[in-house]
């Protein structure tokens, strides 16, 4: 499980760093654009308006504002987090109900890796 936590840490950074580099969030929509909450405008246009656009319908936008910078930190924070809480306590929690290694601890490190496994460094044998 040292491979799958010091992998999925890498992981994390990297959404980190991504969220970090863009707009600062938290962002909203308006009928033509997706604007950061400085008042940047973040994607831009429609179709109809002769604008190129970033986003083919409002369901697109919505998942984009959705997903902001601010919202992915707490992801993050909130995953890194559980990794730590993993590696303090891990399968020591409860030792009575659950064995010394494996249990439920390692099923949920597993979960929490499974949004990546497009990502390089993935493997199979992480799967729950």
């Amino acid at each position: 499980m040292d491979d799958l936590i010091q992998w999925l840490r890498v992981q994390l950074d990297e959404d980190e760093r991504i969220a970090r580099a863009a707009t600062r969030g938290p962002w909203s929509l308006n009928d033509e654009s997706i604007i950061a909450a400085d008042g940047t405008e973040i994607v831009a246009g429609d179709r109809s308006g002769g604008k190129a656009s970033v986003f083919e319908s409002m369901a697109d936008a919505l998942q984009i504002v959705e997903h902001d910078p601010v919202r992915v930190l707490r992801e993050v924070d909130a995953k890194q987090r559980l990794l730590y809480e993993f590696e303090v306590r891990g399968n020591h929690v409860r030792r009575t109900e659950l064995p010394p290694t494996g249990g439920i601890w390692d099923d949920l490190l597993r979960m929490l890796a499974l949004p990546y496994v497009d990502r390089p460094g993935y493997r199979d044998e992480w799967r729950p």
